[in-house]
């Protein structure tokens, strides 16, 4: 996947959500969220997160954090590339992802957060995903 960062982003919100970490590159970690889009929903979908500190590692983690979006190319690809290693029903097809500046790690999830009542309600129906299954299966470039 290719990422274009512009130097200035637009914070369009805060929001909090469960991640699951899947490669690194630089001071930006790619993960997988999924976001109860409709009632009992689990759509999913890759976000950028800016981990300049490193603060997170390979396992689910719940942060919040201002949103902004990038551009991206290869997304349709590599979510194809991931669902051949975990069921993933449907995602979000755009050329857009959300990045995630200014994050704070939690020990605790708001459930009334979509971007935490999905990821709750794809564990609820195929359990939990082996996060080695999808480590650094997906190369990012950052522009």
């Amino acid at each position: 996947m290719r990422v274009k960062i512009n130097p200035l982003i637009n914070i369009i919100g805060t929001e909090e959500l469960i991640i699951l970490p899947i490669t690194r590159k630089e001071d930006f970690l790619l993960a997988l969220n999924f976001y109860e889009d409709t009632l009992g929903g689990r759509l999913a979908r890759f976000i950028l997160v800016l981990d300049k500190y490193r603060e997170i590692n390979y396992e689910e983690t719940i942060i919040k954090g201002d949103k902004g979006v990038v551009e991206a190319e290869g997304v349709e690809e590599d979510f194809k590339k991931l669902s051949n290693l975990i069921k993933i029903e449907k995602y979000l097809r755009s050329n857009r992802l959300p990045l995630f500046i200014n994050i704070e790690i939690l020990k605790d999830a708001d459930v009334n957060e979509r971007g935490v009542r999905g990821f709750i309600n794809y564990i609820s129906k195929y359990g939990k995903i082996d996060i080695e299954r999808i480590k650094d299966k997906i190369e990012l470039i950052i522009e």
